[in-house]
């Protein structure tokens, strides 16, 4: 059994190959003593978790470290590797997950918001990606994968500031920032922020979706493009949307669209329902949850962001518009 009844939190690290996720990754088990964590790496190697915390090998896919901690690879689906994590009768309390530097995370996010057995016993808490500083700049405009690492991330570190230099650090801020105004964004050093709160922000969670989406003025300026084309828009509406269509458009959108559309969030104002409905998807996986109930004389409105590769900004604004109660 698990060490807490309520669901773990899983933070997925990402980044190109040589950004310091694996530092991040040493980093993270050795500045939370009171936490014990489960570790889900998709390749094992010489520069992976130190050496020296491995003291046990349960089986030939889950290590034990020295402080408690537990480490196994992603060499079948991930739920099959969540389900014998469980069954492992380790006691854990946090799940760290480091992706291939060439892999999108996408696939694996969207599995803790649509897998109903992931779902009870997980919760997505936040993507940290790393990013070198010293090379980003021409990995970003070589790599795909990388600008869409930092597209769907909640925090971002830059690492190695130090071999970078200032100048080099602040271009690729500012590159970072075109693909992602919405992350928090943190220098470091060796993979090693100042910044002792990474875990534990639930990014995800309905609340914190809903804090984000209600903090965002609507965009109404062109849409941002950047690097291989990833924008960023927000629509907004105070006319109340037809449920059904919604979700007809919403699927189709997100099916015919799930190479290019990274994220959504928003808050759904819709007919006949007297509450909010949080709204977010990753990949063409839709999690919708409902939020509090509309104060009377609160503003009613529809707030959606979409972060994706060269958004078709009037079609999918006139698309919207459609869905609106007429």
């Amino acid at each position: 059994m698990n060490m807490i009844m309520s669901k773990i939190p899983v933070t997925v690290i990402t980044g190109f190959l040589g950004a310091g996720k694996t530092s991040l990754l040493n980093h993270l088990i050795s500045s939370y003593p009171n936490k014990k964590f489960a570790v889900i790496e998709n390749e094992f190697g010489e520069a992976n978790i130190d050496s020296e915390l491995v003291t046990n090998v349960k089986n030939e896919n889950i290590f034990e470290l020295s402080n408690g901690c537990i480490c196994c690879s992603l060499n079948d689906e991930l739920y099959v590797v969540l389900k014998n994590l469980i069954q492992s009768n380790h006691q854990f309390n946090h799940l760290l997950i480091e992706t291939t530097g060439i892999a999108d995370p996408s696939s694996i996010l969207a599995s803790f918001i649509t897998d109903p057995f992931i779902k009870k016993e997980f919760e997505l808490d936040a993507v940290i990606c790393l990013v070198d500083a010293a090379n980003a700049s021409n990995i970003i405009e070589k790599e795909i994968v990388l600008t869409k690492q930092i597209a769907i991330s909640d925090q971002i570190l830059i690492n190695k500031t130090d071999v970078a230099g200032r100048e080099k650090t602040n271009a690729v801020k500012t590159e970072i920032e075109r693909i992602n105004k919405f992350a928090r964004i943190e220098e470091c050093i060796f993979a090693k922020p100042a910044n002792k709160n990474l875990l534990d922000s639930f990014s995800y969670d309905p609340a914190k979706v809903y804090q984000f989406v209600l903090g965002l003025e609507a965009n109404s300026s062109p849409p941002n493009k950047t690097t291989h084309g990833i924008e960023n828009m927000c629509y907004t509406s105070s006319i109340p949307m037809e449920q059904m269509k919604l979700g007809m458009w919403l699927d189709a959108f997100l099916k015919f669209n799930q190479e290019s559309i990274y994220r959504i969030k928003g808050i759904l104002y819709l007919e006949g329902v007297d509450k909010r409905i949080i709204l977010q998807s990753v990949h063409s996986q839709i999690q919708a949850t409902v939020g509090k109930t509309w104060e009377k004389d609160e503003i009613k409105e529809s707030k959606i962001v979409i972060i994706g590769k060269n958004l078709n900004r009037k079609v999918i604004e006139r698309n919207l518009d459609e869905l609106l109660v007429q």
